[in-house]
């Protein structure tokens, strides 16, 4: 949902969130915690509509329309806990380029209209992502407790390093559970954004995704939402994590500039399905998952279908 935040003082009528940090300052627009989701972005409560606002939208950089995925792991990810949290993140990405679920992208055009098909301006449900795209900063360089402009200074300092830069590409910032971050949990389960001041002469698309380890129930869907007393997984942190970054790519995609599709009231296609899971099965342990890859279950949210009115959130294009 795009409200501003500047200083910590909340301004929710206004169009988009805005942290301060330190010297400079960075647009971002968060995943709300489980209970602050509920605007819906639809007049006087109605059934919301997503419309065009113009901006550019991620199609790709090669020519079936893949839009490359890197991963910042920052903080402490060497114990044996968190090592199982990077495969289980590292399993769910590679396994969710052209999945019936990210593929609702697919009906967003650069167009405003609800009929995307043969466009040849449509989203391509497609993401280029596998373990040479992690980058590590396990000594946490820009210290243990990150507010919006550390998470800038993190990539930046990553692309001093040996992380690629490039066009079109979205950036993970992943932090370790060893990791304050300002805001989350409170005002943010995650947030994206995009920025001209990370490296000159480029746009930079990012999103930041904190691991709640054991801390934050309000961002899990398997807690809020269903009552379990364990994720897909067993990883309380990566599996919420999962469901954010579900969240921040499809709205990475559709609005990446902050100045794409949207709804009136600010909310892109994620906050529109923020904790909905359509239909859901459960393990031998009773713990709530919708998707299965790479053997792995996970829990994550449905996304906005770009339709003829009534909208709603779906599973498949």
């Amino acid at each position: 949902m795009k409200t501003f935040i500047v200083a910590c003082v909340f301004a929710a009528a206004l169009i988009a969130l805005r942290v301060a940090a330190a010297d400079d300052a960075e647009r971002v627009v968060v995943k709300k915690p489980f209970g602050q989701h509920l605007d819906r972005g639809g007049p006087k409560g109605g059934v919301p509509q997503i419309v065009y606002h113009g901006g550019p939208l991620l199609l790709g950089t090669d020519k079936v329309g893949r839009v490359p995925v890197y991963v910042i792991y920052y903080g402490n990810f060497g114990a044996p806990a968190t090592v199982q949290t990077q495969n289980i993140l590292n399993d769910f990405l590679s396994g969710l380029s052209g999945t019936p679920q990210f593929s609702v992208n697919t009906t967003y055009c650069a167009a405003n209209t609800t009929s995307c098909s043969g466009s040849g301006q449509s989203i391509s449900g497609l993401l280029n992502f596998d373990t040479s795209h992690v980058y590590y900063d396990p000594g946490a360089s820009q210290g243990t407790s990150i507010n919006s402009g550390g998470v800038v200074k993190t990539l930046q300092h990553a692309f001093q390093d040996t992380l690629p830069v490039v066009d079109g590409a979205i950036y993970l910032v992943v932090s370790a559970p060893d990791i304050k971050a300002q805001g989350f949990c409170t005002s943010f389960c995650a947030y994206h954004s995009s920025s001209n001041s990370v490296l000159s002469g480029h746009t930079i698309r990012y999103a930041f995704v904190p691991d709640p380890s054991q801390k934050c129930t309000a961002c899990d869907g398997n807690f809020a939402v269903y009552g379990d007393s364990a994720t897909p997984n067993g990883d309380a942190g990566a599996d919420e994590m999962t469901d954010s970054i579900m969240h921040e790519l499809s709205e990475t995609v559709t609005d990446p500039d902050l100045n794409a599709w949207y709804t009136s009231n600010g909310a892109e296609n994620g906050d529109l399905c923020n904790y909905t899971y359509g239909t859901v099965s459960t393990d031998k342990s009773g713990v709530h998952y919708n998707v299965t890859w790479n053997h792995r279950n996970f829990l994550i949210q449905l996304v906005w279908k770009n339709e003829l009115p009534p909208q709603a959130c779906a599973a498949a294009p």
